[in-house]
């Protein structure tokens, strides 16, 4: 069986949750020119199951009667592969396709015309409402499989989630899967959603990007906390230029920085028992717009999620946003916002 995503960072949140639950009888193919140059550091729990690239001579070998393979879907364009061994001893019979709603269909095509007379099963996992085919925005006409009409009467609805606490997905129900999604989790109590108000947050353009210099000290308060504590956390933000000033400060601040922080569009299919939330924006919208990449932002955490924002911000121009709405309904359910000095002083 080959279990396949399309981005890198995609296919090793499936083996870790495997390895979570004490499955190792697995094998994952990287390149090396990701594992090695950039993002080493991510595969150190599973390194003995990770092949590079540069190793698939001894693919083979290392199989060891191992029958599940875990790749990117453009793995299996690699020149290495079809000499390696693996499609012999591992036919590509049954493929599951992880995070399916950001694959473009158009992007199945080097699999089906090389394994297609030999593929016996294709099975596509993913959530519609979340992050769409990249570059759909600018495409219109950019479709996954899901948004297929005549596939729609096989698609089965997951109506049940378990990782975030019931506000939280009660909230998302209402508002981005039209009240048909279930929640069943240990946490009842909205508190486990907190907003922090960072009202002298000001949105400043960096290159392509946007920072917000006073949410990140923010976030390094907080991340300080909950590093001394031992809390299981990320940061997530919707700017890249955010994200590496976020982890620079990290790294300057002697707190734990690999793996902690990330983009909303990375992150998805990721999942942490606290996550910090900074938004960014304090004037114009921008990424709030877009409904499926919000509710990716919103639906990571498993215990707690802070948010750090500009409330007048939020109030205003961003109401309308799901965001928006969020801290409209904790607003009015007597939710008290954060400030910087409940920051400060570690009241939260």
């Amino acid at each position: 069986m080959w279990l396949m995503a399309q981005s890198n960072v995609a296919v090793k949140n499936i083996a870790e949750k495997l390895a979570e639950t004490g499955f190792f009888d697995f094998k994952l193919l990287v390149s090396l020119d990701f594992h090695f140059d950039w993002h080493e550091h991510l595969y150190h729990k599973i390194e003995r199951n990770v092949i590079r690239s540069d190793d698939f001579s001894t693919l083979g070998r290392r199989l060891g009667g191992c029958k599940i393979i875990l790749c990117t879907l453009a793995m299996l364009c690699h020149p290495n592969l079809g000499t390696s061994g693996v499609l012999q001893l591992a036919p590509i019979h049954t493929v599951i396709l992880d995070e399916a709603s950001q694959i473009e269909v158009g992007d199945y095509l080097p699999l089906l015309s090389k394994f297609g007379r030999q593929l016996r099963k294709l099975v596509f996992i993913g959530d519609d409402k979340q992050l769409a085919p990249f570059g759909q925005d600018d495409i219109g006409n950019l479709r996954s499989v899901f948004e297929l009409d005549h596939l729609q009467t096989n698609v089965v609805f997951l109506d049940t989630q378990y990782r975030m606490p019931t506000p939280l997905g009660d909230f998302l129900s209402q508002h981005v899967y039209d009240d048909q999604l279930l929640s069943v989790h240990a946490i009842p109590a909205r508190k486990s959603c907190r907003f922090v108000d960072i009202h002298h947050g000001r949105e400043r353009k960096l290159g392509n990007s946007w920072v917000n210099t006073e949410e990140v000290q923010a976030v390094i308060h907080i991340a300080r906390k909950y590093a001394a504590a031992g809390k299981s956390y990320r940061i997530i933000t919707p700017y890249d230029a955010q994200r590496s000033t976020i982890e620079r400060s990290l790294k300057e601040a002697s707190i734990p920085w690999e793996d902690k922080c990330f983009n909303v569009d990375s992150f998805q299919g990721n999942e942490a028992d606290h996550i910090i939330l900074s938004v960014v924006r304090s004037d114009k919208v921008g990424f709030l717009r877009n409904l499926r990449r919000s509710n990716v932002m919103l639906s990571r955490c498993k215990r707690s999620m802070m948010i750090c924002t500009n409330r007048h911000f939020l109030e205003g121009v961003a109401s309308e946003t799901l965001l928006g709405k969020l801290a409209d309904e904790w607003t009015t359910a007597g939710q008290e916002w954060l400030n910087w000095r409940d920051i400060l002083a570690s009241r939260f």
